[in-house]
């Protein structure tokens, strides 16, 4: 009798994913993060010869397989809970839990370090555009969001803690761009000096962004710069009461689980408590103005929308934000993407309506040139001239003389476009020296 019920038992034990797939008598929850589900394959007879369809198959069948999603939780949960290792190769566990991604880890390491004169190159570029857009009445604003790795280096792992004064692009930039005497509101040294000063976490265990706290705080003095920078005066943000206290880890707001959500645990981590500041932002006064602005940036810029609408309700409605200078969002109610797209755009009439261009990045992207916005707006305001590409010519002829006989032939194309690039690159490099 005990032998049948154990053997009942295993095979009710192995039918259950298979009823689970079938009936879904058990709510597994869906996955956080992006997955696409593997297709149902059609069959032919080449793939089946060839094993590509059986593959495929194996594929669909494990994608459906019933209390898959539990089993991934369940292996994520006893990695984390046991070894502090996360299920994704994008996440880093350090002291006390606390959560990082690798890149902005890196970049405070010193580990994507820039030679000196390409940055230097870069920022006179930069400050280039600058004059360019201040003679047409556009001020323009570089603002650099810290570095949740160089805020709280103490919790990062032993392993991963660089070597005190480690020369960083972070260092680069912000020397070059204050000897060239650019536009710079550095919220870095900032948020140091907040650290021991405020009473709210400026950075959440579980994210990789300003909390929602902080981006207001940030919001609150990139205002106050821009006033001095443009000589007006923004509508006024008045503090109402005191901050919202929020310590479950399904009640975050925005970016503030950001990291913590695609663990896809079987039980949600114990948030540390962040604060969400009650704000209440009063019409322009006599005197006050809505002006309009483009922002150009990484994500660090949703904070200033989507805890409060800094954005939204401080610059007039035809601000927008340029994601990565590729996608344009509408920073509206739910701050939506339009559907355009910046290279469709006409740049100097987007540029010459605004009285503020405000380029807002964090450390890590500092080294990918504003994603082109620079240089497109230089080409913009400096196109090249018929000597110039006579001269573009002439250093493409010598670099392709230079080039070894299999780097020319292999992609005759690429090859071509690529000799152009780099000679005009070279050739824009020259008349800024």
């Amino acid at each position: 009798m005990f032998k049948r019920l154990l053997l009942g038992l295993l095979v009710l034990l192995l039918l259950l994913p298979a009823l689970q797939a079938r009936l879904r008598f058990y709510p597994e929850g869906e996955l956080a993060g992006a997955f696409t589900r593997a297709p149902h394959p059609e069959f032919s007879w080449e793939g089946l010869q060839s094993t590509a369809y059986q593959e495929a198959l194996g594929r669909y069948v494990e994608d459906r397989l019933g209390f898959r999603t539990l089993a991934i939780r369940l292996h994520n949960q006893l990695s984390f809970s046991l070894f502090r290792v996360a299920g994704l190769t994008d996440l880093t566990v350090g002291e006390h839990e606390v959560l990082f991604q690798p890149g902005p880890i890196a970049t405070y390491a010193g580990q994507d370090l820039l030679d000196e004169a390409e940055v230097r190159f870069r920022v006179r570029r930069l400050r280039i555009v600058q004059q360019e857009l201040a003679r047409r009445g556009v001020k323009l604003l570089f603002v650099l969001a810290p570095n949740k790795a160089r805020f709280q280096p103490e919790d990062l792992p032993l392993r991963l803690r660089p070597a005190p004064g480690i020369l960083t692009n972070y260092d680069l930039f912000t020397r070059a761009m204050r000897a060239d005497s650019l536009a710079l509101l550095d919220l870095v040294p900032v948020f140091a000096r907040w650290k021991t000063t405020k009473p709210y976490p400026l950075f959440p265990r579980a994210g990789t962004h300003w909390s929602g706290y902080g981006a207001t705080l940030a919001a609150d003095t990139l205002l106050r710069h821009l006033e001095q920078l443009g000589g007006l005066r923004f509508p006024q943000v008045r503090t109402v009461g005191s901050p919202r206290i929020i310590s479950s880890s399904d009640s975050l707001l925005a970016t503030d689980n950001d990291l913590g959500w695609p663990l896809n645990l079987l039980w949600q981590r114990e948030a540390t408590p962040l604060a969400y500041r009650r704000l209440a932002f009063l019409p322009p006064q006599a005197g006050q103005t809505r002006p309009s602005a483009l922002f150009i940036g990484d994500s660090f810029t949703w904070g200033l929308m989507q805890f409060s609408p800094y954005i939204q309700r401080e610059f007039s409605e035809d601000t927008r934000f340029w994601y990565y200078n590729n996608e344009v969002h509408l920073p509206d109610s739910t701050y939506h993407d339009t559907g355009e797209r910046v290279a469709k755009l006409n740049l100097q009439q987007q540029l010459e309506s605004r009285r503020f261009v405000i380029l807002l990045f964090t450390e890590h992207n500092l080294k990918d040139r504003e994603y082109g916005f620079t240089d497109q707006v230089y080409r913009l305001y400096h196109p090249l001239t018929a000597t110039d590409q006579a001269a573009i010519d002439q250093l493409a002829q010598k670099l392709t003389r230079e080039a070894s006989w299999e780097e020319q032939t292999k992609d005759l194309e690429g090859f071509q476009q690529r000799i152009r690039a780099k000679a005009q690159d070279l050739y824009e490099r020259q008349l800024l020296q």
